[in-house]
């Protein structure tokens, strides 16, 4: 048996998916000779194949795959991700083994980590602080392009005096 990947073809309602599966094979150069053993991390690939392709069957954007990817991205495990996110420390887990799909809300973060994921990195390091001078100023911008300073300007400007 020789250590290899072998492309492997499976079919849910109809759509045949592939992806390729490490594991130990008689022959990696015979496309039809599928006789192997997988072990271990193996048999990790192959589910998370066949999970994220049923999610994909049922037309879910967000796929145990994806999800994983995501979480992985921001480097955080499964518990931090869950409490991070605010879903509860075993929500990744399901969400990564398709028992459950994430709410609306949690697709709008994991979005947000896909394309920021150096904001959730940060977050779990250290807990949420007062706003340095920067995160003020983006703070009043905000506030100003949403055209409510006119109401709450004065907020900021007793904070400030307070702070210096």
């Amino acid at each position: 048996m020789v250590r290899g990947e072998k492309m492997v073809s499976f079919k849910i309602q109809r759509k045949t998916f592939q992806y390729r599966q490490p594991g130990w094979w008689c022959s990696l150069k015979d496309p039809n000779d599928m006789e192997g053993q997988l072990v271990d991390d193996d048999n990790l690939i192959a589910e998370m194949a066949r999970r994220t392709a049923e999610a994909m069957v049922k037309g879910e954007q967000f796929t145990p795959l994806l999800i994983r990817a995501i979480r992985l991205l921001c480097k955080l495990s499964q518990r931090e991700a869950g409490e991070l996110f605010g879903t509860g420390e075993k929500s990744f887990e399901k969400y990564e083994s398709g028992q459950i799909r994430p709410s609306e809300p949690t697709k709008r973060l994991l979005r947000l980590a896909m394309t920021h994921p150096e904001m959730f990195s940060i977050l779990k390091r250290k807990a949420i602080e007062v706003p340095v001078e920067m995160d003020s100023k983006l703070v009043r911008h905000t506030i100003h392009e949403a055209r409510l300073d006119r109401f709450y300007a004065p907020l900021f400007r007793v904070q400030r005096s307070k702070n210096g």
